[in-house]
């Protein structure tokens, strides 16, 4: 069994810490008794060249995990999750979610259009440039007021 934590920046360190505890409070009451190993990554769950989420994947397909526990779907991947569960399951693995937050399709969709608004400003912008949080801000203004 294997963890697996995700944050998009480092301002969300507490996050990753809440993660992190909430994964390892589950082996515990699964009873698991070895210690866990949780795979951390900070960046966006579009980046698909996330270090140690290449690494999960290569344990899945090298059928070394039968089991990835997430706090949350979206940590693993911001879309695609399904598709994520039906290729780990082909290899024998299960992925446990201990949080599933219920969110109308409409609050799931606004989520989903500024987290791709962000990460393309992103990347014609820079992270830290004001233009980039001027287009972020604006599309959250926007897309909240409809």
């Amino acid at each position: 069994m294997v963890g697996y934590a995700r944050i998009s920046s480092h301002t969300q360190k507490d996050d990753l810490e809440r993660q992190i505890k909430l994964i390892k409070s589950y082996a515990k009451e699964e009873g698991w008794e070895i210690e866990i190993e949780i795979l951390k990554d900070v960046g966006s769950g579009l980046k698909e060249d996330r270090r140690n989420f290449k690494k999960l994947l290569r344990m899945v397909v090298n059928e070394e995990v039968s089991k990835v526990v997430i706090a949350y779907p979206d940590r693993l991947a911001r879309f695609g999750f399904k598709t994520l569960e039906q290729f780990f399951r082909s290899y024998g693995a299960e992925i446990a979610v201990i949080n599933h937050e219920e969110k109308s399709p409409q609050e799931e969709l606004v989520e989903d259009l500024i987290t791709i608004i962000s990460h393309f400003a992103g990347k014609l912008y820079g992270m830290r440039s004001n233009k980039y949080k001027k287009v972020v801000e604006g599309a959250k203004r926007l897309i909240q007021d409809c």
